[in-house]
């Protein structure tokens, strides 16, 4: 801007210039408000005024460029946290889907190898082997479909009555695993309720069902390994279920 008035005319005294050092002082020419830089040298004294608007204008710049800045930032935080969301989900559907059973929605025998593994012999849980009664003649009779509603119910049954101590497992077609951790002590009650709920229960293409189990405890004696106990398991379990058919074929003879 060139003022072409002298220096006392707007408010600067030459007296206050200092000789080869900048001084900013704010002015006010032609009714605007300036700061005015001066400098002194041997021959000459330099002003330059530039008006405030000017730094207002670089002010609001830099802050739009830093509201711009924020918000690309904030952008790019919200994306890289959908995508961490994302993936974490994306893994634990993918780890849900590989340890449940797609029918009954229970643990699958991918589960069951793993957990099962995982057992120590030192401490005490309950192995439970279970195998559904006559499902080859309800699906051959009924159709699959009343087939698949035996399983389902089966596994309500057990869920109902085993899932706050333990989980159950289906590793077979019409064979299910449960293993109890928690609250052994309640174990009798528990077993009492399922045979209960398998008694009292009527579906929509077969009206009853039933199911043959044997379980044992890992404290019964000194196993070799958790697969020793699942072997005596299973055994009682068939027995059961000899048991079982033995009395049906007494019952329909008469």
């Amino acid at each position: 801007m060139e003022i072409r008035e002298k220096l006392d005319a707007i408010g600067i005294s030459s007296e206050q210039v200092d000789k080869n050092q900048v001084v900013v002082k704010h002015v006010k020419i032609d009714g605007k408000h300036c700061r005015c830089m001066t400098r002194r040298d041997d021959s000459y004294i330099v002003a330059v005024t530039v008006e405030d608007s000017v730094y207002l204008h670089g002010t609001l710049l830099a802050i739009l460029i830093v509201g711009a800045y924020l918000v690309l930032a904030t952008c790019w935080m919200m994306y890289m946290f959908s995508k961490v969301i994302k993936e974490r989900v994306e893994k634990e559907k993918l780890i849900y889907t590989s340890n449940t059973d797609e029918l009954t929605k229970c643990f699958n025998r991918h589960a069951y190898e793993t957990d099962i593994n995982a057992l120590e012999l030192n401490v005490e849980w309950i192995y439970i082997s279970m195998d559904l009664n006559g499902l080859k003649k309800v699906n051959d009779s009924y159709g699959h479909a009343a087939g698949d509603e035996l399983i389902c119910a089966a596994v309500d049954c057990m869920k109902n009555s085993f899932s706050e101590y333990g989980k159950v497992y289906r590793i077979g077609g019409d064979e299910f695993v449960v293993v109890i951790t928690k609250n052994i002590g309640q174990f009798e009650e528990a077993l009492w309720l399922f045979k209960h709920r398998i008694e009292e229960w009527h579906g929509k293409f077969v009206d009853s069902m039933t199911i043959s189990y044997g379980y044992v405890f890992s404290s019964e004696e000194k196993w070799n390994s958790v697969y020793d106990i699942a072997k005596a398991a299973d055994k009682r379990m068939y027995e059961s279920k000899a048991q079982f058919y033995r009395e049906r074929d007494n019952w329909q003879s008469y």
